[in-house]
């Protein structure tokens, strides 16, 4: 029989992709550019993101600041790109306390719920 490790990290992979807009904060000149991208799926600890165009020189080098809204609050956490792909995508390790981590989870079950329920209305 499996056991559950309730502490255990998941990964959900979004049906709908999420808007996230990540400031970009070089450290060599200090400079800010906003990117805006679409969240491909997110854990409580990290995301992954897809963009339309080429991404920046140094985004791995670079502080970011993810903006993004789960379900009906906007949620602002501060993070870093740990993988960058030729094909747009990149990996965010996201720099979380627990309370964030569980306004995600919470976030992440309210906006299934409405999927749920948006489906059954078909």
């Amino acid at each position: 029989m499996m056991e559950f490790k309730r502490n255990e990290s998941f990964r959900h992979t979004l049906i709908c992709p999420i808007d996230v807009v990540c400031t970009m904060k070089q450290p060599a000149d200090g400079v800010a550019l906003e990117i805006h991208g679409k969240m491909i799926d997110i854990s409580p600890n990290g995301m992954r993101l897809g963009f339309e165009h080429i991404l920046p020189q140094g985004m791995k080098d670079s502080a970011l600041t993810l903006q993004f809204m789960i379900h009906e609050r906007t949620l602002e956490t501060e993070g870093e790109c740990v993988w960058v792909h030729p094909n747009n995508t990149c990996g965010i390790s996201l720099q979380v306390d627990g309370r964030m981590q569980e306004t995600i989870i919470e976030d992440l079950k309210l906006r299934r719920k409405q999927e749920v329920a948006n489906s059954k209305k078909k």
